[in-house]
């Protein structure tokens, strides 16, 4: 009898024992399935941060550059402030030489400014006009009697600007600021007005 005890203790033992084994099998069966569902929804979610390649490029096509138009008589401006120094004297008169050299200063930092070069001859024309045609008689002659002095006096401070340091100076202009104009700008302008302002018979 104590060897059948013995015996059915045992197998009730191994069931146990068996049972657990088998618990624990289950469960650790189960802790990978439950282990790859935050996988899957980590994929997901690195998946929803990708944006569509539509979107990460920057539209450009509504970038509004302004309503300034470089052709437009309105946009150039001082013209009448630009050309003052270039009335009141003509070729042999007192003072001329220095006289050119102001005008010639006030033109080219003007041309500067307005940005002469990227203006088509029409609107240059018509801000000429503006002013010109606000002249007398006696004005405009004098304007077309000097324009050959102050052209000259512009290109001067435009290639050899040392040369005329003495009448920069008699002029009481600032030497620093000369010619205060790129080439092409200063072209823009002279340009226009060659073809423009009447040639007169005056002599420097």
């Amino acid at each position: 009898m104590t060897s059948k005890y013995i015996r059915s203790l045992a197998l009730l033992l191994c069931a146990a024992l068996l049972g657990c084994l088998l618990a624990a099998c289950g469960g650790s069966a189960s802790s990978p399935a439950s282990s790859a569902a935050p996988a899957s929804d980590s994929a997901s979610a690195s998946g929803s941060t990708e944006l569509p390649s539509s979107t990460t490029e920057a539209n450009t096509g509504e970038l509004n550059p302004g309503n300034f138009d470089e052709n437009s008589v309105f946009s150039i401006t001082g013209t009448e402030n630009a050309f003052a120094p270039c009335l009141g004297w003509g070729p042999g008169v007192s003072g001329c030489s220095l006289k050119s050299v102001i005008a010639a200063a006030s033109l080219l930092h003007w041309a500067e400014d307005a940005r002469m070069s990227s203006r088509s001859p029409e609107a240059i024309q018509e801000a000429f006009y503006s002013w010109y045609d606000g002249l007398t008689d006696n004005q405009q002659e004098g304007f077309a009697e000097a324009w050959p002095l102050i052209k000259d006096a512009a290109l001067d401070l435009l290639s050899d600007k040392d040369s005329m340091t003495g009448r920069i100076a008699d002029a009481g202009l600032d030497a620093d600021t000369l010619p205060g104009c790129t080439l092409k700008n200063w072209q823009a302008l002279q340009s226009v007005l060659d073809d423009i302002v009447p040639e007169t018979n005056g002599e420097a």
